[in-house]
């Protein structure tokens, strides 16, 4: 019986080694495709960086901006309205009429008429208006930047040779 527990002892410990090689073989396997990724990565990040420094870029810049809009207009016009027209006059007018011997007596006088009216009328219109709005301003700005105006070719050249310092210790 001691003989069997020590055998199973001695093959769990294999197995148990046989899986940490196994881990540790994935592990290592795993470290050389990044340390394959960076390679690659600070080999285009070089390249990138190489010809930047007499570049123009341009970056578009997007504008949403509400203004408030406030203003105070004057309006001063004359507005001329001519009126030409004949107004007809139909009715019947009561008279008093003092008749010696009689009285007063009330006489029905009718009327027929047309009156022609032609005449201007100006309208003086003096007013002050008040605006309140916000404008809304939504628009698209391409801004244009000169990298060689920026004096960033020092800092440049000193992050290409950093890539490379880097790179020579990855291989």
């Amino acid at each position: 019986m001691r003989r069997l527990v020590g055998t199973t002892l001695n093959i769990l410990a294999l197995v148990v080694a046989l899986v940490a090689l196994a881990v540790g073989g994935l592990a290592y396997w795993q470290s050389l495709q990044i340390r394959k990724g960076l390679l690659e990565a600070i080999v285009q990040a070089r390249g990138a960086l190489s010809g930047l420094e007499s570049r123009v870029v341009e970056v578009p810049i997007q504008i949403q901006k509400t203004f408030p809009v406030q203003a105070t207009v004057p309006i001063r016009e004359d507005f001329v309205v001519p009126i030409q027209t004949v107004l007809p006059i139909a009715t019947e007018v009561e008279v008093p009429v003092q008749i010696p011997l009689l009285g007063e007596r009330r006489i029905e006088i009718p009327i027929r008429a047309s009156v022609p009216i032609s005449v201007e009328v100006v309208i003086p219109i003096s007013r002050t208006v008040s605006i309140e709005t916000a404008l809304s301003v939504d628009v698209e700005v391409p801004v244009r930047v000169d990298l060689a105006r920026l004096g960033a070719e020092g800092l440049l050249r000193d992050l290409v040779a950093r890539l490379a310092e880097v790179e020579s210790q990855l291989r």
